[in-house]
């Protein structure tokens, strides 16, 4: 039969009241009384319940992952896989369980949010919708946005520079002598979006050139669009010699029609991704692409939700991580 807390009261004599407080609030125990406990707790093999545990502290020890998810199963989305691990570990580092869901998942058939009261915390990932976030803070559960941004009071954001990757990934171009470049967006939420293409018009300007307008299209950020897309660019007569990509995925689909245009790379064609996703490594050649550190990302966002969990004063609502260039095989 399992031991019990009142078992363990009797071995190391104390009460089961000052047991409880052992495991719920240990800062409230004396270090000696909190050793005692333990070793009794070790020797009966006790492991305290986590439901008790949680009703004591009024903690559930269990956060949510939200992802505005639409062309991938969330976990496996090249950009938020990465990111949602270094989330899931930084929880398990502090014994937190992470729940993952999508946007879609939360809403309820008439359209309102379904409110999981069982989490302590929850982390909305890319496109987040203001409804959504209200109705958890409404209800006193902390919320970090995560890669992405939203006018809130007292939302904490994290971030990605896109903008200056942007500004990296076009002027690489313009710098290897490409003057016809032409830029495949992805329907990604507006802040991500408009970061990244208002870096790719202003460096083109900066470096003498104007964007065609042909050249420029907006797209779902999968392979089939972006493929698609490319083939019919590529079959112009003055084709872009150039394309910079807004994530990884759209750049693959770039170079498959490439290649079946019977195109080299980087020879006829440079191609430019965004993300550095494990995409850019497995494709040949090896892409081209701006680098989110995105297990800064996960650890930072989970940190801070940990923080507000807490009851920690966040001064600083706004955190960008910084982006990096890295040149491969494909420009």
């Amino acid at each position: 039969m399992a031991a019990t807390i009142i078992d363990v009261a009797k071995l190391c004599g104390y009460s089961k009241a000052t047991v409880s407080r052992a495991y719920a609030s240990p800062e409230t125990v004396s270090e000696k009384t909190r050793e005692k406990v333990y070793a009794a707790a070790k020797k009966l093999n006790y492991a305290p319940n986590a439901i008790a545990r949680a009703m004591v502290r009024q903690q559930t020890e269990n956060i949510a992952f939200i992802i505005h998810e639409k062309q991938y199963p969330a976990i496996l989305n090249p950009f938020y896989s990465p990111l949602l691990e270094a989330a899931m570990q930084e929880g398990t580092r502090r014994n937190y369980s992470l729940f993952v869901t999508t946007s879609q998942d939360i809403r309820l058939p008439n359209g309102d949010v379904c409110i999981k009261k069982h989490m302590d915390g929850v982390i909305f990932a890319g496109e987040a919708d203001l409804q959504a976030i209200e109705a958890y803070r409404r209800q006193n559960i902390p919320v970090v946005l995560v890669n992405n941004r939203l006018d809130l009071e007292g939302l904490l954001c994290v971030s990605a520079d896109h903008y200056h990757g942007a500004v990296l990934a076009t002027a690489h171009l313009c710098e290897r002598g490409h003057r016809k470049i032409g830029l495949l967006a992805g329907r990604f939420s507006p802040q991500v979006r408009d970061a990244r293409a208002e870096g790719f018009f202003r460096t083109l300007s900066d470096h003498g050139l104007t964007a065609d307008p042909r050249f420029v299209v907006e797209l779902d950020p999968t392979l089939e669009d972006s493929e698609e897309t490319a083939a019919r660019l590529l079959r112009q007569p003055d084709r872009p010699t150039a394309f910079f990509c807004t994530n990884d995925t759209i750049a693959a689909g770039a170079m498959k029609a490439a290649f079946r245009a019977g195109l080299r790379i980087p020879e006829d064609l440079a191609i430019v991704g965004f993300d550095d996703s494990y995409i850019s490594r497995v494709v040949a050649p090896e892409l081209t692409t701006v680098r989110i550190d995105v297990d800064q990302m996960g650890r930072l966002a989970a940190q801070k939700l940990f923080d507000l969990i807490g009851g920690e004063e966040i001064r600083e609502t706004q955190i960008e991580i910084p982006t990096e260039l890295v040149i491969r095989g494909t420009t």
